[in-house]
């Protein structure tokens, strides 16, 4: 039980510096999926920037409501996608909009 616990730990650490990492410089963030939720909920990036979705926990669905972004990760797993166009795009879990699992990108 408790290598289990260090591995998680270590898990969140390495998920959160990759976020620290790519929001710090790149032009891109990245949004973790665990617990029935996208972290952070908003991002806001610049015209021609990623977004990439890290699963942390189970499985879930990044799916654009507009119909253009529909994946599937689990495991440690993630995908990605460039922004090539400026406004606001939402998403949602599939799995888990009743649990409230949605997001949303803003690009400038």
């Amino acid at each position: 039980m408790r290598r289990v616990l260090v591995l998680l730990a270590a898990t969140a650490v390495l998920v959160l510096g990759l976020a620290v990492g790519q929001a710090s410089g790149g032009g891109g963030k990245t949004v973790t999926s665990s617990n029935f939720k996208f972290t952070p909920k908003t991002v806001t990036i610049k015209k021609g920037g990623k977004v990439t979705w890290q699963n942390v926990k189970g499985t879930h669905t990044v799916t654009f409501k507009n119909g253009s972004f529909n994946k599937t990760i689990s495991g440690h797993k993630s995908v990605s996608r460039r922004f090539t166009h400026s406004g606001t795009y939402r998403y949602v879990c599939t799995l888990h909009i009743r649990q409230g699992m949605k997001g949303k990108v803003i690009v400038k």
